[in-house]
């Protein structure tokens, strides 16, 4: 009679071999394939970021189609001209990027700046300035009624940051009307600081300024 011998526990396991080749091939997968996903993961980081300004741009033309007033404003009424920058959070990318164009660095730190979130997420376009929308003087915000009234909620958040996790910039002292004073015309934009959080585009008030290095922008379509 033939008899067979069943194999053993350690006769069924992997060989020492066997476990390396197989180690060896996931590393070359990973190898392989991590360039791959992180790439996919950069693209898709910069395609939200391009959505976002967009979205942002066409809310700051919303609130100027409700309103008929550009968000400005720091002093009751609201009134004043003074704020120079809208700032989606405290988290404001600084410095600029290597061969950036003429003071790139303003858009972290140039002249008063003011929340997004006071115009288009709470009517809040005076000095009061909340993330909550308390403490508010209701009566020295937008109107609510009548033909130019605010009608917000224009983005869904207070605080709007890329996704990097630094702040979304607007250059609101272009815009009609607003602080700057001189006679070359510039380009209101939407501006992210891109995947290395240092500014690039231009700011100065002698350029004419297009979006550089890996910023991320969107122009504010002006009609006066």
């Amino acid at each position: 009679m033939i008899t067979t011998r069943s194999r053993s526990y350690k006769d069924a396991g992997f060989t020492m071999l066997e476990l390396i080749v197989v180690v060896a091939a996931i590393a070359i997968l990973a190898a392989i394939l991590t360039p791959m996903v992180l790439k996919l993961i950069d693209d898709s980081r910069i395609t939200r970021a391009k959505s976002e300004t967009e979205s942002i741009a066409v809310a700051l033309s919303a609130l100027y189609k409700d309103t008929a007033q550009w968000p400005y404003t720091n002093a009751n009424g609201p009134s004043g001209n003074s704020v120079s920058r809208l700032i989606g959070s405290t988290n404001v990318a600084t410095g600029a990027a290597t061969g950036a164009g003429a003071g790139a660095a303003n858009w972290g730190t140039y002249g008063t700046s003011k929340p997004l979130g006071d115009f288009l997420y709470w009517n809040n376009p005076d000095d009061n300035s909340s993330a909550t929308g308390n403490n508010a003087d209701e009566s020295q915000d937008y109107a609510t009624t009548g033909e130019a009234a605010w009608k917000g909620p224009y983005l869904d958040n207070y605080d709007v940051e890329d996704p990097w996790g630094h702040a979304y910039v607007v250059n609101v002292r272009y815009l009609p009307g607003g602080a700057y004073g001189g006679a070359v015309r510039h380009k209101v934009m939407v501006l992210s600081a891109g995947p290395d959080g240092r500014w690039s585009t231009p700011f100065s008030d002698a350029t004419t300024e297009t979006v550089m290095g890996d910023d991320i922008g969107h122009v504010v379509y002006v009609r006066n």
